[in-house]
């Protein structure tokens, strides 16, 4: 039997994992039933996904159209922060593409439902962009640097 310090992060490392599964899935209520009701789903370049019916929404019309799937390479979790991220491969049938990445995730520490989840594409940098972040994300309001320094 699990002791209770090691409880949560099992919940975590088991939420993700059954997240990603949701995914593949392309259940939509499957999807959702995973996040809080206010979630928030940030991604490289698009705009951010606000609620759980949003994200599923979005997550099983995406799926059900590039036959996209994910798998599970690594999990790491912080049960002090009640947060976790996970190294993943994306294999997407439609462009013949295999993408890697890591998402990072913020629990509810109540419920250990995801409230918030910001991907990582492990990619090339373009040199025509300035800033290669997550849009919608206020990385100033959260401590992170934003400018060279002086």
């Amino acid at each position: 039997m699990a002791n209770s310090v090691s409880a949560p992060a099992q919940r975590i490392e088991q939420a993700i994992r059954s997240y990603i599964q949701a995914c593949n899935g392309a259940n939509a209520d499957v999807i959702a039933a995973h996040f809080t009701r206010e979630a928030t789903h940030y991604a490289p370049g698009v705009s951010k996904w606000v609620g759980a019916g949003t994200i599923g929404d979005n997550f099983a019309k995406r799926v059900k159209q590039t036959g996209q799937w994910w798998t599970v390479d690594q999990v790491l979790t912080d049960a002090d922060r009640c947060a976790g991220a996970l190294e993943w491969t994306r294999f997407d049938p439609s462009n013949r593409q295999i993408v890697r990445g890591v998402d990072w995730f913020v629990f509810d520490p109540k419920t250990f439902l995801i409230s918030e989840v910001r991907p990582y594409l492990a990619t090339r940098p373009n040199p025509e962009v300035a800033r290669h972040e997550l849009l919608d994300f206020d990385y100033a309001a959260r401590g992170y640097p934003t400018a060279f320094p002086d």
